[in-house]
């Protein structure tokens, strides 16, 4: 399904955000910030990310549900609208989401599966990639930014808009809260891009 794309560090990390309340919770973006939870790009190294590739899950879709947090009809409703986002702009986005990545830090983890599968189409001229990996167990997110999007998908709007979707994790609203991140990804893409996806899905804090 997906062909090989370019990706680099520029994601955005909240970790603890789906745990932790108030002011204190780190949720900065890390492409030129370091924290205890993200020691920086040093850290992140090519042994750690082809051990990761040993044991990459095979992609089932654009949603990729191997924690089971999505019921069969959002997962299908969701995987509408991503093939609707492929068709319109060329841009392939892959939503995943684990019980664990199995020791290995986030940031590996989702650079191994946005490499391995190769999300984004092969000439970078056009469109872009995005992955976007829930790990249940590390309580933890994290979307992998193609180069291409670089521009339109700046770390701050990631952050931003990632933040919409923290009172969702905390009430252990999973599926909800991956697929109002997606939707506000979209829905800024949409907007700089000049296209537009005809479904679209609303999802509210309660």
């Amino acid at each position: 399904m997906y062909r090989r794309s370019v990706f680099r560090s520029i994601a955005t990390l909240l970790t603890a955000a789906l745990i932790c309340a108030g002011s204190s919770c780190r949720t900065g973006p890390i492409s030129n910030v370091r924290t205890n939870d993200d020691p920086g790009p040093a850290s992140h190294n090519q042994d750690t990310q082809e051990q990761a590739q040993t044991f990459l899950p095979p992609a089932t879709g654009f949603v990729n549900d191997f924690a089971n947090v999505f019921s069969p009809e959002s997962r299908k409703e969701l995987e509408t609208v991503l093939t609707e986002l492929k068709d319109r702009s060329a841009i392939e986005f892959a939503v995943v989401t684990v019980e664990t990545t199995g020791g290995i830090p986030i940031f590996d983890y989702s650079l191994a599966l946005a490499r391995g599968w190769g999300v984004g189409p092969e000439d970078t001229s056009k469109g872009g990639g995005l992955l976007l990996v829930l790990a249940v167990k590390e309580r933890q997110w994290r979307i992998q930014v193609s180069e291409s999007l670089e521009k339109d998908l700046p770390d701050e709007v990631c952050k931003e808009l990632g933040d919409r979707s923290v009172d969702l994790y905390r009430q252990e609203r999973y599926s909800e809260g991956l697929t109002k991140y997606v939707m506000a990804i979209i829905e800024r893409l949409e907007g700089v891009r000049k296209f537009k996806v005809g479904h679209s899905i609303r999802i509210e804090s309660k």
